[in-house]
């Protein structure tokens, strides 16, 4: 029933991941294919993801390995012998050959649950080793989307601030001829200097953050160039930010069943609970058949071979008492007698082998304790991997909603400046207001377009944060 119910949870979880990757990629072909682009190459070329892939396919090599156990272990032996016999006659004895063939055997009838549970926490380790390549690729697209939401940010932002420093340097002009005409003071003059250096001070930031955003996104994705994606971007990151239609409470039952590092604390816990079960059954009587049926016979070579049947069967029992060791056989051994050499040679035999070692598995009580400790630190680990995770969602979802807010008011900010600027321009070409109020206006104008653009950004970043949180596309 517990296995049914762990294969139930597995397939709904990596049908979730299926479906998620799918909405994901449907809905970035349709918005932006340099971004599909991009992420496309990175996976194909990025070390991190091959190396977490090859762990995939050694894990399931040694599920392949456990499963091995559970079924019998066959082996074609053939044996030829040489030597020499001494008798009564002739001291020096006589000169024979023996030989055999045939096929052995050997079956575990029962192990309590070493080899099923060997086998069933190689194939958690598969499941382990999944969920390790899938956070480490949507790591790696996640990476990969902040880089290229902060690449159009940025290339904006210095486009923006580009324009308004064009025009503070030509109104800065304009106030060093009025200041030559002895319509303004000094004071005025550097004033107007001070509002020059600033949005010149911004926009040089912007513009050395932008050529960098550029080294960032073409390394995270492999590449040498940005043109080497063959795809235009976009000019720039949507002025109507959507809104999520997914709450808070949502969010967190998303992060339960569907965060990677959760579901892989979980899987760590389940896998050292299936170490106390392997553990236990050490403790419980195993037994063994090993058998062999094949033809042999030996003969003075003065005389022809001839080979008979033979078979033998031998019965093992093997019991862990809590340090000691028990181990006792019982074997069969027959053999057909056409010929038989001598009077010593057996046709019919019977063995009985008991063996009580005393404190030879001490190991037991250290693999015991460790393998409790362990469950108890992965439950722990667990609990606390989920505790932070969900604050992380949470705090995601509050810079959300806090960059939301602040898009929407700054976006009216941007359009007040706009008219109230326009409007100044008038007036001084009328010279009803003076020069450096209108560059202080242009400064904040241009201060309110980076604000919006970091904004912007943050709500993107957030978004994205709680899409690789809760492997989940929100809008």
């Amino acid at each position: 029933m517990l296995k049914t119910r762990r294969l139930y949870k597995k397939c709904v979880f990596v049908f979730t991941i299926i479906l998620s990757i799918f909405l994901f990629y449907k809905s970035a072909y349709s918005e932006d294919t340099f971004l599909i682009k991009c992420m496309k190459i990175a996976e194909s070329r990025d070390p991190k993801l091959i190396v977490a892939y090859e762990q995939v396919q050694l894990a399931k090599s040694r599920t392949v390995r456990a499963a091995r156990s559970l079924f019998p272990q066959l082996m074609i032996q053939h044996t030829n012998t040489k030597g020499k016999s001494a008798t009564a006659k002739d001291i020096s004895g006589y000169e024979y050959a023996g030989e055999s063939y045939g096929l052995k055997a050997s079956q575990a009838l029962y192990e309590g649950y070493r080899t099923r549970g060997s086998y069933e926490y190689e194939s958690m380790m598969v499941t382990a080793s999944q969920y390790n390549y899938t956070k480490t690729r949507e790591e790696l697209f996640s990476k990969i989307k902040l880089a290229y939401y902060e690449y159009l940010t940025l290339k904006r932002e210095s486009q923006s601030l580009g324009k308004a420093h064009e025009v503070v340097v030509s109104l800065f002009d304009k106030v060093k001829k009025e200041y030559k005409a002895k319509a303004i003071s000094e004071l005025d003059l550097l004033e107007a200097e001070n509002f020059k250096d600033r949005i010149t001070d911004m926009y040089e930031a912007a513009r050395i953050n932008y050529n960098f955003s550029i080294k960032k996104l073409v390394n995270l994705v492999g590449i040498i160039d940005i043109k080497d994606v063959n795809v235009e971007p976009l000019d720039m990151l949507s002025d109507n930010v959507p809104e999520i239609s997914f709450t808070l409470d949502n969010l967190m039952g998303l992060v339960l069943t569907n965060n990677l590092d959760v579901q892989t604390a979980k899987i760590q816990s389940e896998m050292a609970e299936m170490k106390i079960k392997i553990n236990r059954s050490k403790v419980i009587p195993k037994f063994y058949v090993e058998g062999f049926y094949g033809r042999s016979g030996e003969a003075y070579t003065t005389e022809p071979l001839t080979l008979t049947a033979s078979w033998n069967v031998v019965g093992k029992l093997s019991w862990g008492l809590w340090g000691n060791s028990l181990e006792a056989s019982y074997t069969q051994d027959k053999t057909d007698p056409k010929t038989i050499i001598d009077a010593s040679k057996r046709i019919d035999t019977q063995t009985q082998d008991i063996k009580l070692s005393i404190l030879d598995d001490l190991g037991y009580f250290v693999d015991s304790k460790e393998s409790n400790v362990s469950f108890d630190q992965t439950n722990a680990d667990y609990v606390e991997t989920l505790k932070t995770k969900r604050l992380d969602t949470e705090k995601a979802y509050n810079d959300y909603l806090s960059s939301l807010n602040s898009a929407r008011t700054l976006k009216k900010e941007i359009v007040l400046r706009e008219r109230k600027l326009a409007l100044m321009k008038k007036k001084n070409a009328l010279y009803e207001v003076q020069t450096v109020s209108l560059m202080e206006e242009a400064w904040k104008y241009a201060e309110a377009i980076a604000s919006y653009a970091k904004a912007i950004y943050q709500n993107y970043s957030s978004v994205t944060e709680m899409e690789k949180l809760t492997l989940t596309p929100l809008r």
